[in-house]
């Protein structure tokens, strides 16, 4: 009977053991399904953000090639409307000379006019004297000299013959005069119509040189406005791109913060079911252990992280409060999910692990690591230097129930290397690494 008890005592064992094998086996295909699933797709975020990247970068070399390109336009433009201006000015001056040119042009065709009027009053005095004259020549040819002689004789006495004679004297002296004065009247009033008339000829050439010039200015102002319009179009044309390759890097840029944000979300995830796992796994230990167990070394979890009074020895010879003191020292730096750069952004686990590193100690990378790192240690015994293990977060224990660390507080990003109490979340693990 008691060989049958045992036998089936024995087969009861062998049942709970494959139960249990079954769910091992589950877990870790479980397990290996969640790390194939995020392993397959971190190559294709990774993908996704850098095309994302090299699209944004190509955007970005077109935009400053581009930029480039529109400063050199607006420089030309800028020299262009320097000449159109210094075109302006030279024009500005011969439109002010020819318009004083024309108005002389004008006083001297006045001028003209009233010369020529003149000439042809002193033709026209000179021709009545010429006429007169020739009467007066031609009476005393057809009579001769009685006419004279007896102007003379016909005096009434030696005084009235000798006015007489110096009458006749001044007639002749009268008429020579008079059409030698006619004549030089002429002759000046001539020369001066050729004067003015050549001077009329010098402005009218002058003239013609000032509209010539004029409207070769006008010709060259046109051309270079011309010129500044065609740039006009070609800096529209390139805003137009430039606006486009902006938006360009503006989504690729919301795309790299989306699959970033993704990803973070994803470590999230991955770091709560390994977890969840861990603690199915420790359950699953501390059922198959049975309920009798007093070994104080095998520990717990609950808000303190491991029971009994675990506290081993130090083995690394590194004190702890100088690690301490140098942690402190980046107090208020920036958190960064995922970032190693303890003083641009830098996340809880490389914080602790670059302290750590500082003086000689290699620990693991991620938080999940960092909590099977080291000797286990019961909250009551942790020292200064001690690592403080949470969910998804680890922190260095600083003593008298506060702590260190690079924390991520809402919102994220936000947050920064700060000191908090030990306990403001549940403890999953105290680890002395030192």
């Amino acid at each position: 009977m008691r060989y049958i008890e045992r036998i089936a005592n024995k087969r009861k064992d062998v049942f709970k053991s494959r139960k249990w094998k079954r769910r091992q086996m589950g877990k870790l295909a479980l397990s290996l399904a969640l790390i194939l699933g995020i392993t397959q797709f971190q190559p294709v975020l990774a993908s996704t953000i850098d095309d994302a990247e090299d699209k944004k970068n190509e955007a970005q070399e077109n935009l400053n090639a581009l930029q480039d390109e529109m400063n050199d336009i607006e420089q030309q433009q800028s020299s262009l409307q320097t000449e159109i201006d210094a075109l302006d000015q030279d024009l500005v001056q011969v439109i002010m000379n020819l318009s004083i040119l024309e108005s002389d042009l004008e006083a001297a065709q006045t001028r003209l006019t009233e010369v020529q009027a003149d000439l042809a009053q002193a033709q026209e005095d000179e021709a009545t004297q010429y006429a007169a004259m020739k009467k007066r020549i031609q009476f005393m040819y057809e009579r001769g000299d009685t006419a004279v002689l007896s102007i003379l004789l016909e005096s009434g006495s030696i005084t009235d013959f000798l006015n007489r004679v110096v009458y006749v004297n001044e007639m002749y002296e009268y008429d020579r005069n008079l059409l030698a004065e006619y004549e030089a009247t002429k002759e000046q009033v001539a020369q001066l119509e050729t004067e003015v008339q050549g001077e009329i000829a010098g402005m009218e050439e002058l003239q013609a040189n000032l509209e010539e010039e004029q409207s070769r200015y006008e010709t060259m102002i046109a051309e270079k406005q011309s010129q500044i319009a065609d740039f006009d179009v070609k800096l529209a044309s390139a805003e137009s791109l430039a606006a486009q390759y902006q938006e360009t890097i503006e989504q690729q840029n919301e795309i790299i913060r989306a699959e970033e944000e993704r990803l973070r979300q994803e470590e999230e995830e991955r770091l709560r079911q390994e977890e969840e796992e861990r603690r199915q796994q420790e359950e699953q230990n501390n059922n198959n252990s049975g309920s009798g167990s007093t070994d104080e070394n095998t520990g717990g979890s609950g808000s303190t992280g491991g029971g009994g009074n675990k506290n081993p020895d130090y083995v690394t010879g590194v004190n702890g409060s100088d690690v301490v003191d140098f942690a402190m020292q980046f107090i208020g730096n920036p958190y960064e999910y995922g970032g190693t750069d303890i003083e641009n952004g830098i996340d809880c686990s490389a914080f602790t692990q670059y302290v750590m590193a500082h003086f000689g100690v290699y620990i693991p990378r991620t938080s999940y690591e960092q909590r099977n790192y080291g000797q286990e240690v019961s909250y009551a015994n942790a020292q200064p230097g001690d690592l403080i293990c949470y969910s998804g977060h680890v922190a260095l224990y600083i003593g008298n129930g506060q702590i260190v660390h690079a924390s991520n507080s809402a919102p994220y990003p936000a947050g920064g290397i700060k000191v908090s109490s030990a306990t403001y979340r549940t403890i999953l693990s105290v680890r002395r690494v030192l």
